[in-house]
């Protein structure tokens, strides 16, 4: 049974709104001391290409403790790092895997053996249907699941999340939203956008805010005691909160 739960309310959900029945701190992000980890936002696009091998290296190579990529099926099944449903007004999932090759779009697989196993690897699956998803979901777990101890499964979609880690047991999970929801599910870490933390800390939960491209904003959020900061700019949240 999967503990993020259903979407509507119900007891195992908790109402933002009326504040936590109790405190659920759930699983704390292991990191390099206090300072929240610093994540690059689909690698570095602020020098490189969304989702771009070179941006996912010139991330890591900057000091950040790891990178975010959206996943998403191609044609063939192959798991491929790019961010929107279409590409040149086509479905991802209607490319092939030669042909987005060949846009240098990154399979997964490039991507995991990019990221050293020390180094966090946040894996945000695109919204996708349930029978979409079962069909992919064993390559997606072997891909994952040799570097558990650093990767973080994210997604909009608390279905999606439901099934990955029905599949992928002991990972770590997060839900993704860019508004304040009504409910929360009663076991899940959070990934809001980051105007949204000071709302959200009374509940007590591991905060991966995005996207946090501001210094000031940075050392904000750090005091806050946010897990990670997902940021366009690694290489500023590098210096500004190993500073």
């Amino acid at each position: 049974m999967s503990r993020l739960g259903p979407q509507n309310p119900d007891p195992g959900l908790l109402p933002l709104r009326s504040g936590p029945r109790t405190p659920d701190p759930g699983p704390l992000s292991p990191g390099p001391g206090p300072r929240p980890l610093v994540i690059g936002h689909r690698g570095f696009p602020a020098r490189h290409p969304d989702n771009s091998l070179a941006g996912i290296r010139a991330a890591l190579a900057v000091g950040a403790d790891g990178v975010e990529i959206d996943v998403r099926p191609c044609a063939d099944g192959t798991w491929v790092c790019h961010h929107d449903c279409r590409r040149a007004r086509r479905e991802i999932a209607s490319w092939s895997r030669a042909a987005l090759h060949r846009e240098a779009v990154p399979a997964l697989a490039e991507v995991v053996e990019a990221v050293p196993a020390e180094r966090w690897l946040f894996v945000e699956v695109k919204p996708l249907a349930v029978a979409a998803l079962d069909a992919r979901l064993a390559s997606l777990v072997a891909l994952l699941a040799p570097r558990i101890a650093r990767t973080r499964v994210i997604s909009s979609s608390l279905p999606v999340l439901t099934v990955v880690e029905d599949a992928l047991p002991g990972a770590r999970f997060s839900w993704v939203f860019g508004e304040l929801p009504e409910w929360l599910p009663a076991d899940v870490e959070l990934s809001p956008k980051h105007t949204l933390v000071e709302a959200l800390l009374p509940h007590g939960r591991p905060l991966h805010p995005w996207t946090v491209n501001r210094a000031a904003r940075m050392r904000a959020l750090a005091s806050l005691g946010v897990a990670s900061i997902t940021s366009n700019r690694a290489d500023l949240a590098v210096e500004v909160l190993r500073g």
